[in-house]
């Protein structure tokens, strides 16, 4: 009978679907078309065959503008809420489906929007799921009070994180005070003393009132075909109905961008800050934004860098274009190092910002910041993230074509133009300004009492931490739909990505991997890895080493730091330099056209620094200040203490030792110039490291210009890989003093293991069962949803390829007082794992998850390229992804429980509580 009732339902609906029209075409534009369902909903498609993900965005033209006067927050509460269900499919059910297809997925709200965001492999059944999946949360959403209150302590681990990040505080206070708290002046997370007052009939009336079709825009960007997307979207959202009222854009109340001063009292760091309101994101006075910001704090050329930076005035500069749909803020600031004063810099940043009027751009500085936006068009139209993300964006603005456009407008713009803007958005206006203070320097704290009284639990009960948690949660279906992922066509896959690389030696033994991808639009990008020095050599050499890397670009024989900028952006071009102790990381991107011109500028500054006086001044002296302001982001001062706690055992001088901020601070003091000079004579050359590319290049022709740059560059100084080896770590629990409102857990399990190890694949299944996604692990599930005890919890683990220093890790936020509580549970979920092990359902929901997630990560070209440094290293080839594969699919229960049982040792955790006082 029930199965009749199925079929007669299923056949409404394809009469519905057959009824219903196709989309209608409006415009195209540079390969991005706009389509509109009758029902108003807009959809974006730019579609790429070459690309193996798609990326999926559902963008509602409504955020936290359009909270009621009482409940600030409600369009991020309701955002949170989507996911606990529908109709037709439990909240449980709705992830696990996400999860079992290898579904990334996210949720944002901001003032002007509320964003849904997907990505996964190029599959047209999976956008069939999540198009379903989405109709129905626009359509037939399910609010519980129980899961409301679950979620409100969610979200007041999420209000907690973000008052603990002091910069956020300060562009917040700002914000404030320029909209007198109005509009763009309030929280888009709202207030937890407001939110606690909703009901399931609030959210209700909200999602009622603005979710539907016609105050929609979906962006479709990736590896997609139009016509089976078009039909797809044309089933699942042609028969949602309109909105039957008007839904208007939230109108700002009548108060102009005001100005007055902001002070933050919280951290270490020190800053000052203006804030220049804006006109509407459409107003094309705008489109000089990202010149001026160049202009002012670009280095090394920009004009705050330079009177400021240089001659040691403040530690480093800022500027930042805000810009919201109604108005907009233009922030620039500076940080001071210890012992500036705010007033000095205050007088200064004035001084600079009038000259601007008197002292127009020049033509330099109008095609030097044009040149470094010229490539910034093609990057995102060939990354379908990023396009997707810019679209999106636009559309919330006003206009999908916005911000793309407005690249090509920076292009055209003349002097006349920039000056003219730049005076309308100065001249006679007074900006907010903003102070960011240390927690020493406020008398009296008043406020943070206030906060850490509205955050704290009050009349909450506290939930038992003995409290059992069962593997499936009551009244889930425990079978899954489908079987695993097809592991012939997925080896296929990796076999045919294989047969792409080209792997090679250099004269001098350097590896290389090229990965030619003819016909792929875009650039080419690469990563080259030098490698130098053993553990004798490299002893006490953590200063030099550093100084050395950070100089590189700084200057070489032939140019200035300015002029290697410079030479770059001409190119259309962008590298990174990033030392690593015994190893510098050189990431680039570039037109094919000038990619051999581009690695001849590398191979430059990396052979041929000049390393000039002044430069090494500088850069010491920014090394110093930095480490004389630690930061106390409770996640970084958990990560420096866990530092503390299993690394200060090496020897002195081991280059592997943590080194405490004075004792850097002295090691930097020692350091001349002669030294940076003699480290890079001895310890630079290429034959120990490895460079890969992926891209449309001509593979002779590159490898000729590699070894003619690279193949006959030798390291004096002998190599030998430094490994990192287990080492026993006793027990531990820390508690330290970090944040304001909340702090942050980082808790570790070591034990010795690499990928030869006989349960390597399943100490990788009992983590990722453990705790690897927020909202669907053990630990997500317990911390989440039923102790509603901490925001994003999650878990990662290490186990190298060499060496046997393996490490679980688990991380996670907790507001103030809850951090003794949250590191119990922790400790109970891995102790009980250990104890009781898994279930065949978790661990064939792990394995398919896992094996969707890889066959996504292979779909992208550029985790590919991320891949092959470290198999050049190592001696690896994709072949390693096969075995692994089959390891995953041949895992049986007892293998796993037995893994559980012997790596996963509670009692041998190392924790670290970061939390206020």
């Amino acid at each position: 009978m029930f199965r009749y009732i199925a079929l007669f339902a299923l056949t409404l609906s394809v009469h519905a679907v057959q009824a219903a029209a196709l989309p209608e075409r409006m415009k195209s534009w540079e390969g991005i078309t706009e389509y509109r369902l009758e029902n108003g909903m807009s959809i974006l498609l730019a579609p790429d065959a070459t690309q193996g993900v798609i990326h999926v965005d559902l963008v509602y033209l409504t955020g936290s503008l359009a909270d009621p006067d009482q409940f600030g927050g409600m369009a991020h509460f309701l955002e949170h809420m989507m996911f606990k269900g529908t109709a037709q499919r439990t909240g449980e059910q709705l992830l696990t489906g996400l999860r079992e297809r290898g579904i990334q997925f996210n949720a944002t709200t901001s003032f002007d929007r509320t964003r849904y965001s997907a990505m996964f492999s190029a599959d047209q059944a999976k956008l069939d799921f999540l198009l379903n999946l989405e109709a129905e949360r626009m359509d037939s959403p399910v609010f519980s009070e129980a899961d409301m209150s679950a979620e409100l302590d969610v979200i007041r681990q999420e209000i907690a994180r973000a008052q603990n990040d002091p910069l956020a505080m300060l562009g917040a206070q700002m914000s404030a005070q320029a909209w007198s708290g109005q509009a763009y002046g309030r929280s888009v997370l709202g207030r937890y003393d407001e939110l606690r007052r909703l009901t399931p009939e609030d959210l209700r009336q909200f999602h009622a009132h603005y979710y539907h079709p016609n105050n929609t825009v979906l962006v479709l960007t990736g590896g997609f075909e139009i016509e089976p997307a078009l039909a797809s979207i044309t089933e699942h959202f042609a028969t949602i109905s309109p909105s039957s009222h008007a839904i208007n854009v939230p109108k700002l109340p009548s108060l102009h961008y005001g100005q007055g001063k902001a002070r933050v009292y919280q951290g270490n760091l020190n800053v000052f800050a203006l804030g220049y309101g804006l006109p509407s994101s459409l107003d094309e006075h705008n489109a000089m934004l990202a010149v001026l910001a160049d202009v002012l704090a670009g280095e090394p050329h920009g004009r705050l860098y330079r009177s400021l930076v240089v001659p040691g005035k403040v530690q480093s500069v800022f500027a930042l274009p805000q810009l919201f749909r109604q108005g907009g803020q233009f922030m620039v600031g500076a940080t001071l190092a210890k012992g500036q004063s705010h007033q000095v810099v205050q007088l200064m940043f004035t001084a600079q910002l009038e000259a601007l009027l008197e002292q127009p751009v020049t033509a330099d500085e109008l095609a030097r910041a044009q040149a470094s936006m010229r490539s910034l068009k093609g990057l995102i139209m060939n990354d379908p993230a990023s396009l997707s993300d810019i679209l999106s964006e636009s559309a919330a603005l006003g206009d999908w074509q916005l911000q793309l456009r407005r690249l090509a407008r920076i292009d055209a713009l003349e002097l006349q133009q920039v000056q003219a803007k730049i005076e309308s958005l100065l001249a006679n206006k007074k900006p907010v300004m903003g102070y960011l203070l240390t927690e020493q320097e406020n008398e009296g704290r008043g406020w943070l009492s206030k906060v850490r009284a509205l955050l704290s639990d009050g009349d909450t009960t506290v939930a038992s931490i003995a409290r059992p948690q069962p593997s499936v949660p009551d009244g889930v279906v425990t079978t899954l739909s489908g079987e695993l992922p097809d592991l012939d066509e997925f080896n296929a896959h990796i076999r045919s990505i294989e047969h792409s690389i080209q792997r090679d030696e250099l004269s001098n033994g350097m590896k290389v991997a090229l990965r030619p991808l003819p016909g792929t639009s875009g650039m080419v990008s690469g990563q080259l890895n030098l490698r130098f020095g053993d553990q004798g050599s490299l002893r006490g050499t953590q200063a030099v080493s550093r100084l050395t890397g950070l100089l590189l670009m700084r200057g070489t024989h032939n140019r200035s730091y300015q002029d290697v900028v410079d030479r770059t952006n001409q190119l259309g071009a962008g590298f990174s330099v990033v030392p690593q102790g015994g190893m510098l990381v050189v990431r680039f991107v570039s037109p094919a056209e000038n990619l051999a011109e581009l690695l001849q500028l590398i191979a430059e500054v990396l052979q041929k620094p000049s390393f000039p006086q002044h430069e090494f001044e500088l850069v010491k002296r920014q090394q110093r200040q930095a480490l004389q302001t630690p930061s106390d982001n409770p996640a970084e001062v958990a990560l420096v203490e866990l530092r503390r706690q299993t690394e200060t055992d090496y020897p002195q001088g081991d280059i592997r030792r943590y080194l405490e901020p004075e004792e850097m601070i002295a090691a930097l003091d020692a350091v001349t110039r002669d030294d940076v000079v003699r480290f890079h004579q001895d310890f630079y050359g290429a034959q120990h490291g490895e460079i890969a590319l992926s891209g449309d290049f001509d593979s002779a022709q590159i490898t000729a210009t590699l070894d003619t740059l690279w193949g006959s560059w030798m390291s004096l100084a002998p190599y030998q890989r430094i490994l990192a080896m287990h080492r026993d770590q006793p027990p531990v629990r820390r508690e330290v003093d970090a944040g304001s409102t909340g702090g942050h857990y980082l808790g570790r399990i070591y034990f010795a293991a690499n990928s030869d190890t006989e349960e390597d694949a399943e100490i990788f299944l009992v983590e990722h069962i453990l705790g690897r996604h927020p909202l669907a692990s053990r630990l997500g599930k317990r911390l989440r949803e039923q102790e509603q005890l901490t925001y994003d919890l999650r878990s990662s683990i290490r186990v190298p390829t060499t060496g046997d220093h393996a490490f679980v890790s688990i991380h996670g936020d907790f507001t103030a007082g809850q951090g003794e509580r949250l590191a119990n549970i922790v400790k109970e979920e891995v102790a009980r794992i250990a104890e009781f092990g898994i279930t065949q359902h978790e661990l064939d929901l792990a394995k398919r998850t896992i094996l969707s997630e890889r066959r996504r990560a292979l779909n992208n070209d550029q985790t590919i390229l991320g891949l092959l440094p470290r198999q050049l290293a190592e001696g690896t080839t994709m072949e390693s992804w096969i075995i692994r594969n089959q390891e995953y699919t041949e895992a049986g229960l007892e293998q796993v429980n037995a893994a559980a049982r012997r790596y996963f040792n509670a009692a041998k955790m190392v924790e670290i509580i970061a939390g206020p006082e």
